[in-house]
C-alpha cells in the first residue's frame, strides 16, 4: 500500500494545478432569475471574539453543476446528492470555442465542432469530460455591466448538443452562465442540452468556468458538489491537473 501511495504521490508532483473557479463575492454576475449571492461578516474579532460570515446563495451560484432535477420535471429523483462523489472528475477535453468567434443568440453546429476535432491531438469519448471554452469570461465582472455576461451568450445547435450526447460523455462545462443556451439582449433561446439530450440522460452541466483559457487539450479534471440533500445543483471548487512542462 505504501509503496502505491508513494508512485501516486510521485506522480501528482508532474503537475500543475490550474484553478477554474471564479471567486466567490457580493455582486458576482448571475443569472437574472437567480438569488444573489450575499456574503456578510455577521460575526467579528471585535464583537465575538472570532470570526465568521454568514452565506445566502442560490444551488447555481459561481462556479457550479446542474443536476437533472434542476430542468427535468420528470427527473425529480436525480437530484445531485445522488451522484457519486467523483461523477465530474475525470479525463477532460477542452474545445477551443473561441476560434469560431460566436456572437450572443447564435449557435455553434456539430459541422464547426467536427471542425475543430480536425486540428486537435484528440476528441472527447464515452465517459470523458468536455470543456467549451467560449472565451466568454472576459466578460465577467463584478463591477459595471455585470448583467452583459448573464443576458448574452453564444450556445449550441442541437446537433452539437446530440454529438457529444451520443458519444455518452459524463458532462460538459463551459464558461458561460448557462452552456450550451444561446441567449441574447436577456432572450433565452431554446437548450437542447438541458431540456432533451444531457441532463434526460444523466450527463451533468457545469457553468461558470474560469481560465479555460489556461488548459491544454487535455487534462484530468476534479469537482465535487456539496452533498446538498434534494439539490437541483451545486456551487463546485472546479480545479485541472496540467502536466508540468519540463
Amino acid at each position: 500500500m505504501g509503496n502505491i501511495m508513494g508512485r501516486f504521490l510521485e506522480l501528482l508532483r508532474e503537475f500543475d494545478v490550474v484553478d477554474l473557479s471564479p471567486t466567490l463575492e457580493n455582486d458576482i454576475p448571475r443569472w437574472p432569475t437567480h438569488p444573489p449571492l450575499v456574503i456578510q461578516p455577521t460575526v467579528t474579532h471585535s464583537h465575538d471574539g472570532y470570526y465568521c460570515q454568514t452565506i445566502f446563495m442560490g444551488e447555481h451560484t459561481g462556479a457550479h453543476v446542474d443536476a437533472p432535477a434542476h430542468q427535468v420535471s420528470a427527473m425529480m429523483e436525480s437530484t445531485i446528492e445522488t451522484y457519486p462523489a467523483d461523477y465530474i472528475c475525470g479525463r477532460a477535453v477542452v474545445y477551443d470555442l473561441g476560434k469560431l468567434n460566436a456572437k450572443p443568440g447564435q449557435r455553434i453546429t456539430r459541422e464547426q465542432i467536427l471542425g475543430l476535432e480536425e486540428g486537435m491531438s484528440t476528441r472527447a469519448g464515452e465517459r470523458d469530460i468536455v470543456l467549451l471554452n467560449y472565451n466568454w469570461f472576459q466578460y465577467w465582472t463584478t463591477q459595471g455591466d455585470w448583467k452583459y455576461y448573464a443576458k448574452n451568450e453564444p450556445g449550441l445547435a442541437e446537433d452539437a448538443v446530440k454529438l457529444f450526447a451520443e458519444r455518452k460523455v459524463r458532462a460538459v462545462g463551459s464558461d458561460t452562465i448557462a452552456c450550451d443556451t444561446p441567449v441574447i439582449a436577456g432572450e433565452e433561446l431554446e437548450s437542447y442540452a438541458h431540456h432533451m439530450h444531457w441532463l434526460p440522460n444523466h450527463i451533468l452541466i457545469m457553468e461558470e468556468l474560469k481560465h479555460l483559457d489556461k488548459l491544454p487539450e487535455e487534462c484530468y479534471f476534479v469537482a465535487v458538489p456539496l452533498k446538498i440533500r434534494n439539490g437541483s445543483g451545486s456551487p463546485i471548487r472546479p480545479f485541472a491537473l496540467v502536466p508540468r512542462e519540463s
